[in-house]
């Protein structure tokens, strides 16, 4: 009896691993035969249970080839109507290789022929309270077989797997976080002291290089062997069990394939009565992400708060109302313990409920009268996950010392003939799910604000479709609906970057190396603007999306457009000096030499009109040099205070009753409460001077004329001229302030009246810019700066 007591506390102990754990029931029920297969020394096993009515409710196997496992599956699916009794003819025992068995059920005769072929066969009969079920181990030496051993063994399976059944029908609101384990892209595991693996997710399968959850647990000490260095190991259980946990713990483990892999082990010890007995954690492989230890620790506690599963808590009654099982959970949900409860019928004393109506004892009594008078208010409903089954939630002031939310299913028990023999209940308690749920939609509260208050444009998108887009890409798009943009961004873009468009999104997609970053143009209003696109993959609803971020970077072009124009000017200015200081010097000694012949010949020389005629074009020439030296000139000339409002006037009374301006109308905005400006009065004449000759002649001494002048809030002064006359295209624009570039026809400017204009804003500080559209007329823009302390700040009245 001590060997027999031994092997129950044993098995007792490591299904409570598989079954604390957060795997569904799929993967606990293969987890239990595993470790059941590996206490009696079996090589392979495989576990089936059936519902009343001969509903095939599970179906595992465990080191079985596909094959095998097929067959298996094909065999128990199609059982006769209550396979309890073929299995309890065969009984639990040990069939030695080639041994018949005759149980009426053909198929299973035939299919435990092929097992014990060239092997012994165990067979573990497993009736439960809702059907029936059987273990069989396959072994290929002859074991050391204990009749009474296997028998407490398998009472000690059935128990666990009715746990783990029961759980299933409690935990339904737990499946997303059980998703998360399940499709988490991180190694999630639990594992026993001596190195095997007791469960882990298909991102661990895939870390390690194996092909099957099945294949990882199958190795008794994988476990250990998963580390590159052995010491390693010994290493890492210190750690561990000395501080109760490790963080962020790098250490190298290795592939199937002998492949070595960094990992990061973020890991807490599992005590049962104050001894370590595993451990269980997430091993992340940052074998390409030494980088991102940021993210890492982000996710570790994201999986750790997802990883604080609670025990469920389940009692059964039997026929008579009476406690015949209350476990450990329903202690610490309570504070009743077991010896309190066993034997009685004082459930509804535990719960706060009148005598008789705890949901369990209603369901069993089968009266559904009782059940709406007082369960309807507690969000009573029909359970999905059994026949007969019912689901309720409900909020406890004070149960077990504190105040819980409680979500409760009670379902009748059956014998293979029907009839109710008992009820089982399982409790969950939600109070820290309805925390977490409070906190998900702040959270996500939170982070809809932060994507609607970015100043970038944010859309989300599928194959086709954009799902989402934030207030910044809807206007910057001048949507008002997404939903009717079929084709998604491609839909939003200018026709004549969509072809580059799709072989960036392609290459993006095939993950070449390209730069993440698209240039193109949008579309808003029908008009064009320039933009920037970054996209990242994501997944929404489980299906693959891309998140576009858009940035608005038309006035950036713009800028950096300008700046390249004053670079060119610049150099260009440089050059014309080093040009004009060549051949100054020249041309002087051209026009003496000229002088002196013309002198020594005198005015009866035939020759004398071809001399006159060097001296005019040498002058001419001097002329050109001379505008160039001011284009590039970079003197500080005398400044002065002056009334920018006054100078223009005096320019224009210069001009006045200039034949070019008889028939221009001058329309004059001036703002009276310019501050005085500190500079080169003669220059700015000069400037002046050419903005209203230039406006002129495009005018061809006919039109309008505006000039205004503002003051800007920082101090700056603004000063613009509008002509109503031909305009210039986007060529001449470009160009306007090159010297030598004029749009006027031969021998009617120099293309020197500009640049010098340019030169001598710029020398001021200031900046000088044109707006034209062809036909619409020509606007240049002349702001002067505040320059500090040189700014005289009183008012000017004029």
């Amino acid at each position: 009896m001590g060997e027999i007591a031994k092997t129950i506390n044993r098995l007792a102990e490591e299904y409570r691993f598989v079954l604390a754990g957060a795997n569904g029931l799929p993967h606990q029920v293969r987890s239990l035969l595993g470790i059941t297969g590996s206490y009696f020394g079996a090589d392979a096993g495989a576990l089936a249970m059936w519902q009343t009515g001969a509903q095939l409710a599970v179906c595992s196997t465990w080191a079985f080839t596909q094959a095998q496992a097929k067959r298996m599956r094909r065999v128990f699916g199609a059982p006769p109507v209550c396979p309890g009794e073929p299995l309890a003819r065969i009984g639990a025992r040990l069939l030695a290789p080639q041994e018949p068995v005759d149980s009426g059920w053909l198929a299973l005769d035939q299919y435990v022929s092929t097992l014990n072929q060239r092997n012994y066969l165990g067979v573990l009969p497993l009736p439960w309270a809702q059907g029936s079920g059987a273990c069989f181990l396959v072994f290929k030496q002859q074991p050391q077989w204990d009749e009474e051993e296997a028998r407490a063994g398998a009472n000690v399976l059935i128990l666990s797997l009715s746990s783990a059944f029961n759980r299933s029908l409690a935990v339904r609101h737990s499946d997303d976080y059980r998703r998360i384990f399940q499709y988490s892209r991180d190694m999630i595991y639990i594992s026993s002291r001596d190195g095997r693996w007791v469960d882990v997710n298909e991102a661990g399968v895939k870390m390690l290089g194996y092909d099957s959850v099945e294949e990882v647990l199958a190795e008794p000490d994988l476990g250990k062997a998963a580390y590159f260095k052995p010491q390693d190991r010994a290493a890492f259980m210190e750690a561990i069990e000395r501080d109760g946990y490790v963080l962020d713990y790098e250490v190298a483990f290795k592939r199937k394939d002998g492949t070595p892999i960094d990992v990061a082990i973020t890991s807490q010890v599992r005590e049962i009565d104050g001894k370590v007995v595993g451990y269980e954690g997430i091993i992340k492989d940052i074998t390409r992400r030494k980088r991102a230890e940021v993210r890492a620790a982000q996710q570790q506690r994201m999986l750790e708060s997802i990883l604080e599963v609670m025990p469920v808590a389940v009692f059964v009654l039997d026929r008579d109302h009476t406690v015949r099982y209350w476990n450990r959970a329903c202690e610490e949900l309570t504070g009743w313990n077991k010896s309190d409860i066993l034997e009685t019928d004082r459930v509804w004393e535990v719960f706060h409920r009148p005598r008789g109506v705890s949901l369990a004892d209603v369901i069993l009594d089968g009266d559904n009268e009782r059940l709406q008078k007082f369960y309807s208010k507690e969000r009573l409903r029909p359970s999905p996950l059994a026949e007969d089954a019912w689901e309720a939630e409900a909020h406890f002031g004070n149960l077990g010392g504190k105040a819980r939310e409680l979500f409760f299913t009670a379902a009748p028990l059956k014998d293979s003939g029907g009839q109710i023999i008992g009820a089982v209940e399982a409790i969950v308690d939600s109070s820290q799910i309805k925390k977490l749920e409070r906190r998900l939609a702040e959270s996500e509260a939170l982070y809809r604000t932060l994507v609607e208050s970015n100043r970038e444009g944010i859309c989300l998108q599928d194959d086709q479709r954009i799902i989402f887009a934030n207030s910044s890409f809807m206007e910057m798009f001048g949507l008002s609906d997404v939903g009717g943009v079929r084709g998604g961004i491609l839909e939003l873009l200018d026709p004549g970057c969509k072809k580059e468009y799709l072989q960036w999104m392609r290459a993006v997609w095939s993950e070449d190396g390209c730069d993440r970053v698209f240039e193109g143009q949008g579309l808003r209003d029908g008009l064009p603007f320039d933009l920037e696109i970054t996209v990242g993959a994501t997944e929404h609803g489980s299906r693959p999306a891309w998140l576009f971020n858009v940035r608005d970077v038309t006035f950036r072009k713009a800028i950096e457009e300008q700046l390249i124009r004053s670079e060119r000017l610049a150099a260009t200015g440089k050059l014309a000096f080093d040009v004009a200081h060549e051949v100054n010097n020249p041309l002087g000694g051209i026009l003496t030499y000229a002088h002196l012949m013309a002198e020594d010949m005198g005015e009866a020389s035939e020759l004398y009109p071809m001399v006159e005629k060097i001296i005019k074009l040498t002058n001419r020439c001097r002329i050109i040099v001379r505008g160039l030296l001011d284009f590039a000139r970079r003197d500080e000339p005398q400044k002065e205070a002056m009334d920018i409002n006054r100078v223009l006037k005096e320019t224009l009374s210069l001009m006045e009753g200039h034949m070019i301006l008889r028939n221009v109308q001058v329309v004059e905005d001036f703002d009276q409460g310019l501050p005085y400006f500190y500079g080169h009065r003669s220059k700015l004449e000069q400037v002046f001077l050419n903005m209203l000759v230039n406006a002129a002649e495009a005018m061809e001494g006919r039109g309008r004329l505006d000039i205004r002048t503002m003051a800007h809030n920082g101090g700056a002064i603004e000063i613009q001229f509008a002509d109503s006359g031909p305009g210039m295209d986007e060529e001449a624009v470009g160009r306007v302030f090159e010297p030598f570039y004029t749009t006027k026809g031969r021998g009617r400017g120099t293309g020197l009246g500009l640049s010098i204009s340019h030169g001598i804003i710029k020398q001021h500080g200031g900046t000088i810019a044109v707006e034209s559209v062809k036909g619409l007329g020509t606007t240049f823009r002349i702001v002067l700066p505040r320059q500090g302390d040189e700014v005289i700040t009183e008012r000017c009245f004029t």
